[in-house]
């Protein structure tokens, strides 16, 4: 059994303020607040293992079908918060030479991109954690992270090493008041994104689950095959004519419907649902360097501004805005010299 499990479990223990460490791949050893300790019905500390081998009386056995995964997702639906500061930055920002930089990293396909000037500048970013619910014939919870940069919208962004030194970090009121941040439409990107992250850690999941049908599926197909085989063999066997004949026609069309409805049946219990939410937020305010660039398509003309992350050293990616996902190469649209990545405008 792969560490899925635990792994959700150690993201969990994490935003209750608690620590975890593995100490085998199948295993995590958590020290956990007494309060949530209480609340989980387990030991303050207490080991987590995925092989009922390893189970005893210090360490708890757990499955996605496991009392303790609800009772996290009960002490989760109840702490979603949003936090802020910002952080303090003493090294020296640049107002120029950005230009080969910009035109290196961002590449308009069929336009232009061109560096008018270069502000230091607060930048928020804003890290999303969304907990999910997966259901088939078994349930799994888990958790997406991601860091989406509040100017542009760029999700997955890197805040490289800026998060190391907890003497860095300031208060932001100030700051908030300053920059302020469409929130619905980080809202939506963040939306938009979490779908993807979750399907792509389901993947594994919905493929075995597919695997499993395939299987279960192809077993009661040969099952109801052979009885209509059998009853069809009788009749030739036993040359059977009019209401003898008849009567067992009849429970080869009854055999089939119901082979139909065992594999809707199956189908239905191995329907995949899942269902996400906001767990919680947060806000760190960067000083970074804001560059004011202007994109060219014909006779479009649109002013942008591309982000420069001193702690990344390098020009952010730009936002597709019909798909939401980070680009550094892009087409512009005819009007309006939209950013629209590859994929989009082939299609």
């Amino acid at each position: 059994m792969d560490n899925t499990i635990l792994n959700t479990i150690n993201q969990m223990v994490a935003l209750q303020d608690g620590v975890a460490e593995w100490t085998s791949p199948t295993s995590l050893e958590v020290l956990l607040p007494p309060q949530i300790a209480e609340a989980l019905k387990v030991g303050e500390l207490v080991t987590f293992t995925t092989l009922a081998d390893n189970a005893n009386s210090s360490s708890y056995f757990v499955t996605y079908n496991s009392d303790i995964l609800e009772r996290f997702e009960g002490l989760l639906s109840n702490s979603g918060y949003v936090a802020s500061y910002g952080i303090k930055y003493d090294g020296y920002l640049k107002k120029s030479g950005f230009e080969k930089l910009v035109t290196e990293t961002l590449c308009p396909l069929n336009g232009l991109i061109r560096v008018q000037n270069a502000v230091p500048a607060i930048t928020p970013y804003v890290l999303f954690n969304v907990n999910y619910t997966a259901f088939a014939s078994e349930k799994r919870l888990g958790m997406v992270s991601f860091w989406v940069n509040g100017i542009t919208g760029v999700t997955g962004v890197d805040l490289g090493n800026a998060l190391l030194w907890t003497v860095d970090r300031i208060e932001s009121p100030s700051i908030e008041e300053e920059t302020p941040i469409n929130y619905s439409q980080l809202l939506l990107i963040g939306s938009q994104h979490s779908e993807q992250l979750i399907e792509r850690e389901l993947i594994p999941w919905r493929q075995k689950i597919q695997r499993q049908l395939q299987r279960d599926e192809k077993r009661i197909t040969e099952y109801y095959q052979d009885i209509i085989r059998e009853i069809k063999g009788k009749i030739q066997k036993r040359n059977l004519e009019g209401e003898d004949k008849e009567r067992e026609l009849a429970r080869v069309n009854a055999t089939f419907l119901e082979l139909k409805r065992k594999i809707k049946d199956l189908h239905e219990r191995e329907r995949l649902e899942v269902t996400a939410e906001l767990h919680s937020a947060l806000i760190v305010w960067l000083q970074t360097v804001h560059i004011n660039c202007q994109l060219i398509r014909k006779k479009q003309k649109r002013d942008i501004v591309a982000v420069w992350n001193p702690y990344q050293k390098k020009v952010e990616p730009l936002r597709c805005e019909q798909s939401n996902n980070p680009v550094t190469s892009f087409y512009l649209s005819d009007e309006g010299a939209q950013i629209i990545c590859p994929t989009v405008w082939s299609s």
